[in-house]
């Protein structure tokens, strides 16, 4: 698809995964994410402020989709797609060329009111794009139709300009990358209802950074509860686009949404399958922090956590300038149990206290002494030895690392043995 003999649009914009926060997946679920576009741009603003900071590509890219109008309003930009004023005896005259029944017409009427100041057709505010679809179809005119990848693209551009009005009504196509594995039951044929309520959820949260300015540094979002109702099952083969309204937002000091309530509608084949209706916090992680710690149990024994993989050889101890080779098995808030092979432990561990140093991803490093208190022989391999340490001269900021690392990476041993 081409917009000119210079650039050619791409088939889908994949969001970046940095907007859906979603850190360890290979994709987000989200392509084509946009705000709804102004069907009418005032003179003075389109050409005082939008076209002289538009770069020629830009500009050639942008000015077939919105021409000047003069009516006794004035002058104006508007969108091409189905008008948003027009007079008597043009509406007329498409109706007769379009030959619309009486069904159509009373369809049309739902939408144009007419205003006897300037004597035309003016389109209401409740217009959809599924409305908007179906009276391109009925008037003839579906080159008129604007795609969800040049919306966007067109959005992105407004985005710029605070001088154009904008409404909290957002865009957006379920995306799934042809490589991506994920689940939907094979007999069905069809998509699962948890792919749309994951790809809704992305959404909203990319909503709130992009058109929120949430930070994506130094906060997290809490949600505070999402519902989803299913219409009808989603069709494998057939597009599903999103929509968000936003019903509810409050705003920092810094002036970014520090709570959203979104509602989010998906649709197939410009009907309605899916309604969700979310709402989140967005705490800067200094508060956060604060809440969770008032929050946290007391135990008589600490809880241990199994590490992720990924982890388990980030962890080196210490003797006598030594590197003792071992890997992370569990740890909780007061210590850690590690794996070792080879040669007893307890020839290396004889010392009353030994330096450690462990690191994880995004937490950072952790160190400190830590003290033995006891080594088990693994009963399947005499090789293989088991040492328990309890943390011993350890900082805050340290400790404050092991409770990152466990919340983030940490998984509880429901039935461990207590040693």
């Amino acid at each position: 698809m081409k917009v000119s003999e210079k650039e050619e649009i791409p088939t889908s914009l994949p969001l970046d995964k940095r907007f859906t926060r979603t850190y360890y997946q290979d994709d987000s679920f989200v392509a084509n994410i946009r705000r709804a576009l102004p069907r009418m741009i005032s003179y003075e603003v389109f050409t005082g402020s939008v076209l002289p900071n538009l770069n020629e590509r830009e500009k050639e890219f942008l000015l077939p989709y919105y021409r000047e109008r003069t009516d006794a309003t004035g002058n104006y930009f508007q969108l091409k797609t189905i008008p948003y004023r027009i007079r008597k005896e043009s509406a007329e005259r498409i109706l007769n060329e379009a030959n619309i029944d009486e069904a159509g017409r009373d369809f049309l009427s739902q939408f144009y009111h007419f205003d006897e100041g300037i004597e035309q057709f003016v389109l209401n505010d409740t217009v959809t794009e599924a409305d908007e679809i179906r009276i391109l179809q009925l008037i003839k005119r579906r080159d008129y139709y604007i795609g969800n990848v040049e919306k966007s693209m067109i959005s992105n551009i407004f985005e710029r300009f605070p001088e154009i009005p904008k409404k909290d009504i957002f865009f957006a196509n379920l995306y799934i990358p042809p490589n991506h594995k994920y689940y939907s039951p094979p007999n069905l044929k069809h998509i699962s209802g948890m792919q749309i309520v994951e790809a809704s959820r992305q959404f909203g949260i990319a909503c709130n950074h992009m058109y929120g300015k949430v930070p994506f540094e130094d906060v997290t979002f809490l949600l505070l509860y999402l519902n989803s109702e299913f219409l009808q099952y989603a069709k494998m083969n057939m597009p599903i686009k999103l929509r968000a309204k936003a019903k509810e937002v409050k705003l920092s000091k810094s002036g970014y949404w520090n709570y959203s309530k979104l509602e989010i509608t998906a649709y197939q084949e410009n009907q309605e399958i899916t309604r969700i209706e979310m709402a989140a916090s967005i705490l800067p992680l200094k508060v956060y922090k604060r809440l969770k710690s008032t929050q946290e149990e007391e135990y008589e024994i600490d809880p241990r956590f199994r590490i992720l993989d990924r982890f388990k050889n980030n962890i080196s101890i210490r003797e006598n300038g030594r590197n003792i080779v071992s890997t992370i098995e569990n740890i909780s808030n007061s210590g850690f149990m590690v794996r070792s092979s080879g040669t007893h432990p307890g020839i290396f561990f004889a010392e009353q206290q030994l330096e450690f140093f462990m690191h994880f991803d995004i937490v950072g490093f952790v160190h400190g002494t830590c003290t033995l208190l006891w080594i088990k022989e693994d009963d399947n391999n005499e090789d293989t030895f088991f040492a328990g340490f309890k943390f011993d001269e350890i900082s805050e900021l340290d400790k404050a690392n092991v409770k990152e690392a466990i919340n983030r990476y940490g998984r509880l041993i429901e039935d461990r043995e207590i040693q």
